[in-house]
């Protein structure tokens, strides 16, 4: 699952295009539909749809299903400082998702360093790991209906 901004938390089914998940094939680009089975009745319960690119085999495969109806994810930037004749800018974020399931939850709270390329976390309540050049990544296990809460402070200089 990955929180944005507007406070839904999108649900993602990742695997591996490998033989051992029962892939390793190319797969052609086009609409993928995902089901998995209501064990109530047997029966095949449709989950969420996405569009697949053309995917190599053992590359990753990533499919949007669509929005969380019992995560939700907030963010409100809690600070901001600017000094524009030392050239930089600091702002904190804190970020909270709630898990109302049954079931503990997985989460990615993917954060864009937008602002310049020069960065650097000067505090920060979680690991995380550095996506790429302007995108940081806070993985959370979020227990049955608890509250995670990632807090960072980030400082810009240009």
């Amino acid at each position: 699952m990955g929180v944005g901004a507007t406070g839904k938390v999108d649900v993602y089914l990742e695997f591996r295009n490998e033989r051992s998940a029962g892939l390793g094939i190319p797969l052609p680009a086009g609409r993928i539909r995902v089901s998995q089975l209501d064990t109530a009745d047997g029966s095949l319960e449709f989950i969420g749809e996405d569009r697949l690119d053309h995917t190599a085999k053992d590359e990753k495969v990533r499919i949007r299903l669509g929005s969380a109806f019992d995560v939700v994810g907030e963010r409100k930037q809690v600070d901001f400082a600017v000094d524009t004749r030392a050239r930089w800018l600091e702002e904190e974020v804190e970020i909270r998702v709630r898990n109302r399931k049954n079931e503990a939850v997985e989460v990615s709270v993917v954060e864009g360093l937008y602002r310049t390329a020069n960065w650097k976390l000067l505090t920060r309540s979680q690991e995380y790991t550095r996506q790429d050049a302007r995108t940081v990544v806070f993985p959370l296990k979020i227990a049955s209906d608890a509250e995670a809460v990632v807090r960072y402070r980030v400082r810009y200089s240009w």
